[in-house]
């Protein structure tokens, strides 16, 4: 009963102590010196131990006597050839234990989702490119990745991607912040065009000022309310026409799908003009300009620490983006 209760009041000196330790010392360099505390108590050697942590015995000897100091208790009893731990050095080498192992086991925990494939992908992009390019390719991912969760943010605008917590975004047009790894995925352009039911009732247009007497399929930007003015190229020059509109709408998609069905003349981006017209269901129109072209980006917050899962779906996603015939610039 006397050496049980001697134990007790071991740890309790040692839990005493600890305590102070951890409201007054905890920090990095507190945490080394317990480290080193640890593979001397395992190694029974402070020389073993300084060659498994890569520094010098003396600098084991001169750590251990720090700890000791902070700690107030004797750790280990020295000789001039051996160590042995003190009963408090045996009860706070029992507590440093367990603690590193929860802290291995968290370690493992982060690195097996780092480079396993596993967890969720936030993926930030814009409505219609969401829609007509990447959502068709997720299907494919997965199947390929079944532990692996993606959130698709639609966004008309570059995120803040701290806010939202985006691990890989695509956008169209040019890229405001350089801190943004970023990697080309293709470049589109915007078609005039019209569905042949429209046309044969309203007419061809030849020159910009017949768009006068036809109806015009607007965007209308849905934080300000301007309308978006079409853009084209003349030789070296930047042409902006602001036509009336017959429809506006705030969604890239409600546009195509109103030009695709009759409601009158729209400028469209060519991945999803271009199969329309391929079919026939739309008809090019040219009046005398050639429409802009835009980039796509696809993008990651930093370069360094990204997990395999968002690697791996920034890649595909490149790779399949790149091979699309319809994210490239339209000649009809």
């Amino acid at each position: 009963m006397q050496t049980q209760s001697r134990v007790v009041d071991i740890y309790r000196v040692v839990d005493n102590r600890l305590n102070h330790f951890q409201a007054a010392f905890v920090n990095m360099d507190h945490l080394r010196l317990i480290v080193t505390f640890a593979r001397a108590a395992e190694a029974g050697s402070f020389s073993k131990a300084a060659r498994t942590l890569g520094v010098t015995p003396q600098a084991v000897s001169a750590q251990i006597r720090q700890l000791e100091q902070q700690v107030g208790v004797r750790l280990f009893y020295r000789t001039t050839r051996s160590i042995n731990l003190t009963e408090e050095g045996r009860a706070f080498h029992e507590r440093c234990r367990a603690g590193m192992e929860t802290i291995q086991g968290g370690l493992d925990v982060l690195r097996d989702r780092t480079e396993q494939m596993v967890g969720t992908v936030r993926l930030a992009l814009p409505y219609a490119i969401s829609f007509e390019l990447v959502a068709p390719l997720m299907g494919r991912f997965m199947d390929r990745y079944p532990q692996v969760r993606v959130d698709m943010l639609t966004l008309n605008q570059l995120p803040d991607v701290v806010e939202h917590g985006v691990d890989v975004g695509i956008i169209g047009g040019e890229l405001p912040s350089s801190s943004l790894v970023a990697r080309k995925a293709g470049t589109f352009n915007h078609v005039l065009c019209a569905s042949p039911a429209y046309l044969d009732e309203w007419g061809v247009p030849g020159h910009v000022d017949d768009l006068r007497d036809h109806r015009c399929v607007l965007l209308r930007h849905p934080r300000t309310g301007r309308l978006w003015p079409w853009t084209f190229q003349s030789g070296g020059d930047i042409v902006t026409l602001n036509p009336e509109g017959a429809l506006s709408v705030q969604d890239a998609e409600s546009q195509h799908r109103a030009v695709l069905h009759g409601a009158g003349i729209g400028q469209i981006a060519s991945y999803y003009a271009a199969p329309h017209i391929r079919a026939g269901r739309l008809l090019p129109l040219s009046i005398g300009y050639v429409s802009r072209q835009v980039d796509v980006h696809l993008y990651l917050p930093q370069r360094d620490h990204i997990p395999l899962r968002c690697r791996a779906l920034a890649d595909y996603l490149l790779a399949e983006l790149k091979r699309n015939p319809d994210l490239a610039p339209a000649t009809f």
